[in-house]
């Protein structure tokens, strides 16, 4: 199995956005030692509480100077709000600077941060941005002259460098739980990057199943493409003290997710305007935060608990759901880096060998 580490960044009280960046690159130094597969690093933009990490591909270019094998993931380039050539020439300049070691996960974003107001994007219109994004990018990396004709894109005779050390092109990943995105990514032959923090078991299973019903749809051998499923894990030697030193973090997660959500309705009524058909999986999500509570949380969308209680979790995973790729979100709410150290440690030395 692979064990990866993903990182949103939340804003902190009692530190400085610096003092984090800092706390970040200490963990990813620490990561690539621990032999762990992968940082995937989120972009998010315009609210602290969630986030102080728009820029992913800059740390990731700190990250690479740091790191000697690690990879590194973006958890997710959000395509319809990024010019694509720039984005083509950033993620090549990246995947150089590693030595190949860039992992691209590609997504809509999450509309409640107010993305598609801010950067003055019809949200309508995410869905065919994104396609149109996606094909000039894997143009710009392939081809070493091309022109573009589309709905929002005109180019003409472009070279675009430098191209990437990986060929053709670098590994994708499309973040996605709605059958929609399964079926783009069985279409274009991509892996599936599967945010299980928001997916009760139940509804695990079936993404799994669906993603692995549009690679068939396609005539694609599910065996040869990677599903890394992001779960929120964090461990201490003490299950129950694990369970405790978490809860405020990870609760104050999902409560920023309800406010969001609540301020993007807000804004939507303000304009006399429908939530958008393409992202109506988000409603859900909605529903998801009005009622949560934190047994549930334990129970259906994290692994928090001791080594021992992680190991059982993990083998159910693998068994019972069929995962082979598991994304570790442990620095949940600005956790105290000490503390969250220890957990990267325990798990790399108690919980990954049972998976070798």
């Amino acid at each position: 199995m692979k064990f990866g580490l993903f990182y949103e960044m939340q804003g902190a009280a009692d530190r400085s956005d610096s003092a984090l960046y800092q706390e970040h690159l200490d963990q990813f130094r620490l990561a690539d030692e621990l032999g762990y597969d992968c940082l995937w690093l989120a972009e998010l933009h315009f609210q602290r509480a969630y986030s102080i990490l728009p820029a992913p591909l800059l740390l990731a270019a700190a990250a690479s100077q740091v790191t000697r094998r690690i990879r590194l993931g973006m958890g997710i380039s959000v395509l319809p709000i990024n010019q694509p050539l720039r984005l083509a020439e950033e993620l090549a300049t990246l995947d150089i600077l590693s030595n190949g070691r860039v992992d691209w996960g590609i997504g809509r974003g999450h509309p409640m941060t107010g993305i598609y107001d801010h950067f003055n994007i019809d949200i309508d219109q995410s869905k065919a941005l994104f396609r149109e994004h996606l094909d000039i990018i894997r143009l710009a990396w392939t081809e070493e002259e091309f022109s573009f004709k589309g709905k929002f894109n005109t180019i003409d005779r472009v070279r675009v460098v430098p191209k990437p050390v990986q060929k053709p092109t670098l590994p994708t990943f499309v973040s996605a739980f709605s059958p929609d995105t399964f079926d783009l990514a069985g279409e274009y032959g991509f892996n599936l990057f599967l945010p299980a923090q928001v997916l009760p078991l139940d509804q695990l299973k079936q993404a799994v199943g669906g993603y692995k019903a549009a690679l068939a749809k396609y005539q694609r051998d599910a065996s040869t493409f990677r599903l890394p499923v992001l779960l929120p894990v964090y461990i201490d030697t003490d299950g129950a003290r694990a369970r405790r030193d978490v809860e405020k973090a990870m609760m104050s997660y999902y409560d920023i997710i309800g406010v969001m959500m609540g301020q993007m309705m807000g804004r939507l009524q303000e304009k006399h305007a429908q939530f958008p058909d393409s992202y109506k999986g988000y409603l859900t999500l909605g529903e998801l935060t009005k009622d949560l509570n934190y047994d549930f949380v334990c129970r259906e969308l994290a692994i928090f608990g001791s080594a021992e209680e992680a190991v059982e979790r993990i083998r159910i995973l693998r068994d019972d759901v069929g995962l082979q790729d598991i994304i570790l979100w442990t620095n949940v709410g600005a956790m105290p880096h000490e503390k969250v150290s220890n957990s990267m440690r325990l798990f790399a030395d108690k919980v990954m060998p049972h998976f070798t």
